[in-house]
């Protein structure tokens, strides 16, 4: 009898394992860290601390606009430095070659829909990058994805617009690689009021 439950948690044990294997070997293979003065990222520690999410602009966004940090803080690729941005996130089509494939992204998008407890179609969210990969982040890493919802305002359309301004930003040399990561990674959000001022208020309002 000892042995019939030993090796029935051993299969249970195994069978965990594997599914994670993945997730695992992702985060050993990429181990994240600042581009800008290579301080260890792996979840970015302070971003909570340093920018609470409990202002007001936040109180009035709708559920899921920004990711729960204890599930995707950010991650970042440790191939891409301050460095060598020229040769990798600032030339063009560089993150074409380190899209993960379909496979690996549909499959990972039906598990943090899960995670997340979101529901409705998978096609009402979009498999994001918290740091984008024009911004050095992890391409593969579980703590950099979350299911981020379409048909909402500030969505999908409205990062991408920040994850553009941003790439500009660093790549023109207005600011640092690190700094546009850990602005994206905090609250991308207030980057975009930043960009628009006031009138990002007065359509939310708008559509309430």
């Amino acid at each position: 009898m000892r042995f019939l439950l030993r090796l029935v948690l051993l299969l249970v044990l195994s069978s965990y394992l594997l599914r994670h294997s993945g997730f695992f070997l992702g985060e050993n293979l990429w181990h994240m860290h600042s581009a800008g003065n290579g301080e260890l990222l792996n979840r970015l520690p302070g971003i909570t601390k340093d920018h609470p999410q409990d202002g007001s602009a936040q109180a009035t966004l709708p559920p899921g606009v920004l990711p729960r940090h204890d599930l995707t803080p950010g991650a970042t690729d440790p191939r891409v430095t301050q460095g060598n941005i020229r040769n990798t996130i600032c030339r063009r089509g560089s993150t074409a070659t380190v899209r993960p494939p379909f496979e690996y992204t549909n499959a990972m998008k039906h598990l943090l829909m899960r995670v997340y407890g979101v529901r409705g179609s998978i096609h009402d969210y979009e498999l994001d990058h918290l740091i984008p990969l024009e911004l050095g982040g992890c391409p593969n890493c579980e703590t950099n994805l979350w299911p981020q919802p379409r048909n909402v305002f500030p969505g999908a359309s409205e990062k991408d617009e920040v994850e553009d301004y941003l790439h500009h930003q660093v790549c023109s040399g207005a600011l640092l690689l690190a700094e546009a990561q850990r602005e994206i990674a905090s609250d991308w959000y207030a980057v975009y009021e930043r960009i628009h001022r006031g009138t990002t208020r007065q359509r939310r309002e708008g559509q309430q």
